[in-house]
Order: structure tokens, then C-alpha cells, then sequence
């Protein structure tokens, strides 16, 4: 369990205290609190793991939480959350889509795209966060029921996973590993149920109709060497939202993050080996292969193939040498 609250910070120092126990919760945020209001921002976050899945309670006084663009294309963060609100109100906006919570009242968001949050009062919630690879096994259109109000007094798999979240709060399970992954699967199943029950008859639309998985993957072995390749910079090139990328890619056995530095170090391994790279340093094809600095590539390297690269190099010199190209 981790804990953050403001109760004793100083007051003047309690806004970045807050700030920092948000990002450090969920994802990067950018929180914005009331500088002239008389009462003392107050805020106080609980949050436990649950195998994947990570529950959380937070209480405080009004703000305004925003994700941004920028944000995004820095982050390879790919995370559904769901808001139950259980006190006072807010509203959730998201893909020109609206949600006013009042308690009883839930809400997806997905960390992929813009959001904001905002809280012109003091309130509670609990939050439901999740990898985005998760939900969309189990629910393929899950993107487009963001920002989309369900109220428990309305639905029963809604009341049932409201209900469910507050128990696994209260009192988590203690069985070890086994029962954690047991119970979270459980909880997503619940929470699937609720969405598919209350937002299933949405139109939804299909927007990877067009999207082919080998044109990204060619837009990335194109673009290795770049050092600002990220999930963001992806799929502003491509025209496409982070979430569809990550759905183009869910079918491949590693994250697309992974891909791209096993590709990269690929790469480096080959030129360690090619008799016309012999006067290149290892720092230089380092930074040729996108990396930042020649310890993040010591370090990955000897990861990945178990040795460090000037060992490696000293052992493919006596090696034959093949035409190797990255596929």
C-alpha cells in the first residue's frame, strides 16, 4: 500500500507536494489547485496493487487535473482508468465528450489521449487503473465508451464493481500472488460487464480499418536511429491516436516500446560485428542507434545478449561475416 497526503506539508509547499503524488499515482497529469481560495488545499491519495491492476482512493479539496498532447508523446503510458465517484461532484471530458459525476456515478478514461479532469469542490473517488492492452482483449471497442457517465443506481454490474472496489480497499486480499491475479481478473471482468452492459449499444466506430500493422512497423525500422522515437512522435507521424497503435500492436508478444530498443540494439550488434565499422567507437554506434548515452547502452546490452558490447565486438572479429539485415 503507498500512501500520500497533504496533512503534513506546510502550506506553501503543499500545491508541489500534490503535484507530485498525483503524477507519481497515476500518470503524468498536470494539477492545477486554487491559489486564492481561504480554505488550505488539502489532498490525500491510498492506493494498492492488485496484480495488474492498481486501486486507488482519493480525497481533496478543488482542482483541476488536465493530460496533455505533451505529455503524451513523452510517455509510453498506455493505461485505462475508471473514476467511481463516491462524494461530491466532478466532471470528466475527453474526445469532445462530456461526464458530470456525482456520487454513485462512474466513468472510463483512457491515458492515451487528452483529458481533463475538473473539481470545483471537495470530493472522493475511487479509481480503477489498468494496462490499455488488458481491457482491450476483453473489450475491443473500449475507446469509444471514454467519458461516458453510468450510474450505479441504474445498473447492477455497476453497483456490483462499485461495491467490489470499496471491500478490496478496505480489506485486500493476503493469499499471495495467485489470489491477487484471481481477484483482479476478476474485477476486470466485472468491469467489462459494466461497460458492455450500459455502453454497448453504442455506435461505435472501427479506426484501424485502414491501419496496417506492417506500416508501422516499416515506419519504425525506418526511424530506429532517431533518439526521439517514442509512441507519441508514432503516431502523430502516422495520423493515428496512441490507443490504436497500441491495438495494432496488442497481437505481438512484446510491448511496441520493447520492440523498438531490441531492434536497436539488433542493429548495434550487427555493426559491432561488420569489419567496416572496426574504427567506429562503441559510443558512437551507441548514439547512432538511438541511444542517449553509452552506459544505457552498456547496460541494455549486456541484458539482452549477456555479455558487455566490447566483449561482444572482441568475440564476432574472429566470427565469419554475414550479410545480416534487421526484418
Amino acid at each position: 500500500m503507498e500512501q500520500w497526503s497533504t496533512t503534513a506539508i506546510p502550506a506553501i509547499r503543499r500545491a508541489p507536494y500534490w503535484i507530485e503524488a498525483v503524477n507519481q499515482a497515476y500518470v503524468q497529469l498536470e494539477c492545477a489547485v486554487p491559489t486564492r481560495s481561504t480554505d488550505t488545499f488539502f489532498g490525500a491519495i491510498t492506493r494498492r496493487e492488485l496484480a495488474e491492476v492498481n486501486l486507488s482512493h482519493i480525497s481533496s479539496t478543488a482542482q483541476t487535473v488536465l493530460r496533455t498532447p505533451q505529455q503524451i508523446s513523452k510517455a509510453s503510458e498506455d493505461v485505462f482508468l475508471l473514476s467511481i465517484q463516491v462524494a461530491g461532484a466532478g466532471q470528466l471530458i475527453q474526445d469532445d465528450k462530456s461526464a458530470y459525476l456525482r456520487a454513485g456515478d462512474l466513468a472510463l478514461y483512457d491515458s492515451t489521449r487528452p483529458y481533463e479532469l475538473l473539481f470545483d469542490q471537495h470530493f472522493e473517488q475511487y479509481v480503477i487503473s489498468l494496462p490499455g492492452s488488458v481491457l482491450r482483449k476483453r473489450l475491443r471497442n473500449a475507446e469509444d465508451m471514454t467519458a461516458c457517465k453510468i450510474a450505479t443506481a441504474q445498473s447492477g454490474t455497476a453497483r456490483l464493481l462499485s461495491r467490489m472496489v470499496t471491500e478490496l480497499m478496505i480489506s485486500p486480499p493476503a493469499g499471495g500472488p495467485v489470489v491477487d491475479m484471481t481477484v483482479a481478473d476478476s474485477l476486470v471482468g466485472i468491469l467489462v460487464a459494466a461497460l458492455a452492459e450500459n455502453l454497448g449499444n453504442l455506435s461505435l466506430k472501427d479506426d484501424t480499418a485502414s491501419l496496417r500493422y506492417d506500416r508501422v512497423k516499416a515506419y519504425v525500422l525506418e526511424n530506429l536511429r532517431d533518439p526521439e522515437l517514442s509512441i507519441g512522435k508514432i503516431s502523430q507521424r502516422l495520423g493515428i491516436t496512441a490507443s490504436t497503435l497500441h491495438r495494432v500492436w496488442e497481437h505481438e508478444s512484446d510491448s511496441l516500446t520493447n520492440w523498438i530498443w531490441a531492434m536497436r540494439l539488433k542493429g548495434a550488434e550487427q555493426d559491432l560485428r561488420r569489419l567496416a565499422c572496426t574504427s567506429t567507437t562503441i559510443t558512437e554506434i551507441a548514439y547512432h542507434w538511438g541511444f542517449s548515452s553509452s552506459a544505457h547502452f552498456s547496460r541494455t546490452f549486456r541484458q539482452h545478449f549477456g555479455v558487455p558490447p566490447k566483449e561482444a565486438r572482441a568475440r564476432m572479429r574472429v566470427l565469419p561475416q554475414p550479410d545480416t539485415r534487421l526484418t
